[in-house]
């Protein structure tokens, strides 16, 4: 893959949490997640890491043959690099489980197996690029909803019916999710997925 467009090399590089081709792999599943969410790539086909090219503006993916398959926004994969990051935070801090970017990823790998099983079907989604539910909602719309019960009964009602179907469509994903993951042979996460853990 071409590199000419990464910041080069400092000359501290033991200070660095994430090497290249790390920063790399985490900017190609990102690149896929993006490609996928604007209807360029559809799940279940995979561009070939080697043979994709990075820009100062724009990751091009290609097929193993090399032929493209679709060009997204490097700042966009890089926003979903963020997202991914505190996912998979969120999700371990959640679990009460705690990845350290000094641990071996062997030994991250075993803990993750004691998690039930949507949340290692999520990390293997993280990791290998694939598309996962986001939630949609969180813990504070659901004080909105209950405060909107206050001045009117009918905005709250609404509002709450709004953010439980959010919730239903979160858990359906899921469930997808998971039957997914297990076709794909209950995998463990890729590497990169500790990666995440490495990013300041």
């Amino acid at each position: 893959m071409d590199q000419s467009h990464l910041p080069k090399p400092q000359a501290r590089e033991d200070r660095r949490l994430v090497n290249r081709d790390e920063a790399l792999n985490l900017l190609f599943a990102a690149a896929q997640d993006v490609a996928r969410d604007e209807g360029k790539l559809a799940d279940g086909v995979y561009g070939s890491l080697e043979q994709s090219h990075i820009s100062s503006t724009s990751f091009t993916l290609k097929s193993a043959s090399g032929q493209m398959i679709a060009r997204v926004s490097l700042a966009k994969a890089r926003e979903v690099i963020g997202i991914r990051r505190q996912i998979a935070r969120d999700i371990t801090r959640n679990a009460g489980l705690e990845i350290t970017p000094y641990a071996n990823d062997q030994s991250n790998k075993r803990n993750l197996r004691n998690l039930p099983e949507e949340i290692r079907a999520i990390t293997w989604a993280i990791s290998s690029g694939r598309r996962f539910p986001a939630k949609g909602y969180q813990r504070r719309d659901i004080w909105i909803g209950l405060l909107l019960l206050i001045p009117g009964i009918i905005p709250g009602v609404l509002y709450l019916g709004w953010i439980a179907q959010k919730r239903r469509r979160y858990e359906k994903r899921l469930k997808e999710l998971v039957t997914r993951w297990r076709t794909n042979g209950r995998q463990e996460p890729a590497a990169n997925l500790f990666a995440h853990f490495h990013l300041d």
